[in-house]
């Protein structure tokens, strides 16, 4: 099942392979890239936080979520050229894409002030995740597909973060939670499935 933004990751990858060639020469390794990818992502809480008293910072909100998206395609790509693919950088991976959501969707429920969505979205985006990586745990594949993947929420908040800008910040950074949410609960179900169909075609 592939569906969402996540379905387009191909077309993404092959544009960021001239990128990927100057890592590789400069010898960047893949767990430092996903490093940099946490680092977007908590620039981005921080711009979300601060833009409470400097609403510029919400402009910086699309460029730090593209880079983000593009370090959590980068690592991999960079970890299968140079045959260092390995369990322990995959554990990192994880580490990191968990602990960047929390940074995200803390930053968002603070700026606007709604805790309750922001923790049904992070509970049910957290809840997601773990079903994909479960599913590899038991011996099927890593599920990435549904409505509401990392790539989604990403670029709906390229969009929403400008936007708050605009307008009034706190409805809709607000909108935006309550999107990632219901998205989130979709995917939830969807992967499920997913996993149902995978192990139990395996026998497991």
């Amino acid at each position: 099942m592939t569906m969402g933004v996540y379905a387009l990751k191909r077309r993404f990858r092959r544009s960021l392979r001239t990128v990927e060639g100057g890592l590789v020469r400069r010898g960047a390794t893949a767990d430092a890239i996903t490093l940099g990818g946490l680092g977007c992502a908590m620039a981005m809480g921080g711009a979300l936080l601060g833009s409470a008293v400097a609403p510029l910072l919400l402009l910086a909100v699309p460029a730090l979520a593209i880079a983000r998206l593009a370090c959590n395609a980068l690592d991999g790509m960079v970890a299968a050229t140079t045959g260092r693919a390995r369990p322990a950088g995959q554990v990192l991976n994880e580490m990191c894409d968990r602990v960047s959501d929390c940074a995200v969707l803390v930053g968002v429920a603070v700026r606007c002030g709604a805790p309750w969505p922001g923790l049904a979205a992070l509970g049910l985006v957290q809840l997601s995740s773990a079903v994909g990586v479960t599913s590899a745990a038991a011996g099927g594949r890593r599920q990435y597909g549904g409505v509401m993947g990392k790539a989604d929420r990403m670029l709906l908040l390229a969009v929403a973060a400008p936007a708050a800008l605009l307008t009034r910040a706190a409805p809709v950074l607000t909108g935006w939670l309550v999107l990632v949410a219901a998205g989130a609960a979709i995917t939830l179900v969807q992967r499920s499935l997913a996993v149902r169909e995978d192990l139990g075609a395996a026998g497991r």
